[in-house]
């Protein structure tokens, strides 16, 4: 929905809903395999994913002068995603033609049931600016939370700054023929990561049968200093078309800090668990980056076109804690 008002201003809700589900039906053979001794085997699952996605956009946008153009916009966003899961299990079956439960009479006592979710949540804010179309400017901001990280440290601020130069659209540009478009860009900006699974900042248990009693044992160790994972990209490159759209690409340059590594680290298993999750160190990935693109016929009826890339790049550990480094190879730690 869009309402437009006061000429500048523009207000949009978007909602967006995903329904996901799958059901499942294994048969194991009764009459030879592993289990034929049981008799066959059926097991069915059922799952079910639900995300809902609401976003209230406010956005403010106005010419001055015919050539400088200025653009605002004010973002709020909220993500949810449910999960559910049922699954169970018999043998003794009495035909293979029956794949329902009700065709085997002997309970596999493995029936369980699950449903987790997923939040997040973020404020947002972006400028843009451009002058007669050639020269442009931007800056972001946003702040976010994740259900995946403890309330001390749900919370999360990323950024962002770019700019552009056309060349060629410059009056001190030599007129060159060949030379569609020359543009000069860079950027550098953060964006957060919480790619690991739920409820990682505390202690997980299961409930056990323990010869008919409840029995609880741990499943995993929580952590609850872990936090989002930060990377910082910078881009600097040309992007360019000659020959009136015959010959195009991009040279650039980039670097990607790595920050608070979001790491699995392992423990010896007579903790009792394998081990946690932590925000273990910083790492950094840098090179340059060449694309091109080539149109060898255009015509009418026949289009053939060329693509070609290439990538140099750089990956190291640019810091790790001592506690973290726990085996030494050739004199070296990690």
């Amino acid at each position: 929905a869009e309402v437009r008002f006061l000429k500048d201003f523009t207000f949009t809700f978007n909602a967006g809903l995903g329904l996901q589900e799958y059901r499942g039906s294994n048969v194991m053979n009764m009459y030879y395999g592993q289990y034929a001794t049981m008799g066959g085997l059926i097991a069915k699952s059922h799952s079910r994913s639900l995300n809902l996605n609401l976003q209230q956009l406010l956005n403010w946008n106005r010419t001055f002068a015919g050539v400088h153009h200025v653009g605002v916009l004010l973002g709020h966003e909220n993500y949810v995603a449910d999960s559910y899961s049922l699954s169970a299990s018999k043998s003794q079956m009495f035909s293979m033609e029956n794949d329902e439960l009700n065709g085997a009479v002997v309970d596999g006592k493995s029936a369980g049931s699950t449903r987790g979710r997923y939040n997040n949540e973020g404020y947002f804010a972006r400028a843009q600016y451009d002058y007669m179309n050639r020269i442009f400017v931007s800056a972001s901001y946003r702040r976010d939370a994740s259900s995946r990280f403890h309330p001390d440290h749900r919370w999360g601020n990323f950024w962002s700054l770019g700019g552009g130069w056309i060349l060629n659209e410059e009056s001190w540009f030599p007129r060159t023929p060949w030379i569609d478009m020359l543009k000069l860009k860079a950027s550098i900006g953060s964006q957060g990561n919480d790619s690991i699974g739920n409820y990682l900042y505390t202690d997980l248990f299961t409930i056990k049968n323990n010869q008919g009693q409840i029995g609880v044992a741990m499943t995993s160790k929580g952590n609850k200093e872990i936090t989002w994972e930060t990377n910082t990209n910078m881009n600097a490159g040309v992007d360019f078309d000659l020959f009136k759209g015959r010959i195009s690409g991009t040279v650039e340059y980039f670097y990607r800090k790595t920050s608070d590594m979001l790491f699995f680290f392992t423990v010896p298993a007579s903790l009792g668990y394998s081990g946690y999750y932590d925000n273990i160190g910083d790492m950094r990935n840098s090179g340059v980056e060449f694309a091109l693109n080539g149109v060898i016929f255009n015509k009418k009826n026949f289009y053939w076109d060329v693509n070609a890339n290439a990538t140099h790049y750089t990956n190291k550990i640019t810091m790790l804690p001592e506690e973290r480094k726990t085996r030494e190879i050739e004199g070296y730690k990690g």
